[in-house]
């Protein structure tokens, strides 16, 4: 069956990162890139022989562990004592809740978080969904591919695992492939440019993170997964 996203117009309501202005609303699904830690306590689970524990193993930034399949949002509050948000309205205008993804990878690569993240991936996002030239907050998504960045030199590996294990316990687990490299991840799962501005729409299929001579922020926290 095919998934079905009726878009609101309003992506961020103020919420920087994604859009100021309306953008049209739309049906179907979209897909998008967002980067990921690995839950170090499963990694270290399956490390020593145990089944891959059913929570999943992909954290978000702000928690909420990725399962297989359809993963469905739900909202945590937002933040100085706030209530969460009522089911049916998430993602909500004036929250950060949803599944956040976006339309090319140097748009993901811009909180200090994702400078230590360990898997970048392409989710397919639908149901209620937020659209703005930057990426979108859904309601429901799954994950279409997965590539694990190789470790930086000099640093430990993820839980203990090599490259080669974490990816072959990513794709056993989400039943995704999961790529070598990161521009054949989003040759085999191409992103959604329909909402880039038109000069910037080869990000979208370009691999390459970040310009070369850009060096890691020091503070950026306004980006939400």
């Amino acid at each position: 069956m095919t998934a079905m996203t009726a878009m609101t117009p309003l992506a961020g309501e103020g919420i920087p990162g994604f859009s100021r202005r309306d953008l049209p609303l739309a049906v179907g699904a979209v897909t998008g890139v967002r980067l990921w830690r690995v839950a170090k306590t499963a990694a270290e689970t399956v490390m020593n022989g145990a089944p891959v524990p059913e929570e999943g193993l992909l954290a978000g930034v702000f928690g909420g562990v990725w399962r297989r399949g359809e993963n469905v949002a739900t909202c945590g509050g937002g933040g100085q004592g706030a209530p969460p948000c009522p089911h049916d309205l998430v993602p909500a205008p004036e929250c950060g809740c949803g599944f956040w993804a976006y339309w090319a990878p140097r748009y993901a690569w811009r909180c200090d978080y994702y400078w230590r993240a360990e898997v970048i991936g392409v989710i397919q996002g639908y149901g209620r969904t937020r659209i703005g030239t930057r990426g979108c907050r859904c309601a429901k998504a799954r994950i279409l591919g997965l590539h694990a960045r190789p470790a930086d030199p000099g640093s430990p590996s993820c839980g203990g695992l090599s490259d080669h294990d974490l990816t072959g316990i990513l794709a056993s687990y989400y039943s995704v492939p999961c790529y070598p490299s990161l521009a054949q991840l989003l040759a085999a799962c191409p992103l959604t440019a329909d909402y880039i501005p038109h000069r910037h729409r080869h990000l979208a299929t370009s691999p390459e993170l970040r310009p070369a001579a850009l060096t890691p922020p020091a503070r950026l926290t306004w980006l939400r997964a």
